[in-house]
């Protein structure tokens, strides 16, 4: 049942909270995001860590929180920790895959005292190390930071440690994703570290309605997942049976991907969906379509109002 109203919401762009959510926006104000928080009923605010819960969910520090997926996941991370510090928390930002070259705040050296230096300084430290293109590795300025840095890797389990106990939040960039709004993960990935306590799974709506060979990382495994838990899809149909991404594939990766396994495996963590880049009334009626087919009780939707 569920699955046929996802279909029909799919064509319509209709559910029954759409009147509700139209209401709960200020179309005075232009160009500003807003986050949409899905619990018994959809509920806006203007703060993403409110939006989550976070000021009520935080009885320890460090506070530590991962984000996965893709879409969009390195933007909501800076979106934490600005928050954060406005509210005068110390904010520990990296990655245990790759990021990319912050523009400042960043401390590249992998050694866990420089990170502290920053942090008590600053208030917010970016930690990595330069990441090394294999096409020139072999050069004298490779190790340097020069141009042909464009991202960051792991700092080093010390530096995430020692460095991460001297802040008050703690954000972790776990996976990659190429930049594309929809991913499937290997049996390797997301790289996250076991004493986490909150789980942000992103996908970027932004994939809806396009083609998997162009939108989705790892569409292999994206395809055989889906026709593990899907009629529609076949073994036989591979390579050239899924030409389009509907609601109902993001839906089901999503949960298959990164919500059934990370819950299993962090059970004392909270893992959150977050449906990134809703900027249409249309996208934003489809990602609550998609939390009430997955039977998610708790959920997030981002979205840019104009």
């Amino acid at each position: 049942m569920r699955e046929k109203r996802l279909l029909l919401r799919e064509k319509s762009g209709r559910i029954n909270a759409s009147q509700k959510l139209r209401q709960m926006y200020h179309p005075s104000e232009r160009k500003r995001l807003m986050y949409i928080r899905k619990t018994a009923s959809p509920a806006p605010y203007d703060s993403l860590c409110e939006a989550l819960g976070l000021w009520k969910k935080m009885p320890k520090t460090p506070f530590r929180i991962a984000a996965v997926g893709s879409g969009g996941k390195t933007t909501l991370l800076y979106t934490l920790a600005q928050e954060a510090r406005e509210r005068g928390l110390s904010v520990l930002l990296l990655p245990t895959t790759h990021m990319q070259l912050p523009e400042k705040d960043g401390v590249l050296t992998g050694r866990a005292e420089d990170v502290m230096e920053k942090l008590k300084n600053d208030g917010f430290a970016v930690a990595g190390v330069p990441v090394v293109s294999p096409k020139t590795a072999h050069e004298p300025s490779a190790h340097a930071l020069s141009p042909e840095i464009k991202k960051i890797g792991f700092p080093g389990l010390e530096t995430y440690e020692k460095a991460g106990a001297f802040a008050d939040l703690v954000l972790v960039e776990a996976d990659g994703s190429r930049r594309l709004p929809l991913k499937y993960p290997n049996e390797t990935e997301p790289v996250i570290p076991e004493d986490i306590d909150l789980i942000l799974s992103v996908t970027g709506l932004s994939a809806l309605g396009k083609d998997p060979a162009k939108f989705c990382h790892r569409k292999e495994l994206a395809m055989e997942a889906l026709a593990k838990v899907s009629s529609r899809l076949s073994p036989l149909s591979f390579p050239s049976g899924w030409q389009t991404i509907t609601a109902r594939d993001m839906a089901l990766l999503q949960k298959s991907g990164y919500l059934t396994p990370l819950r299993s495996r962090f059970p004392s963590a909270r893992v959150i969906p977050i449906w990134n880049q809703a900027d249409t009334e249309e996208l934003r009626q489809t990602a609550l379509s998609m939390l009430e087919f997955l039977g998610e009780k708790d959920g997030l939707i981002t979205c840019t109002l104009s």
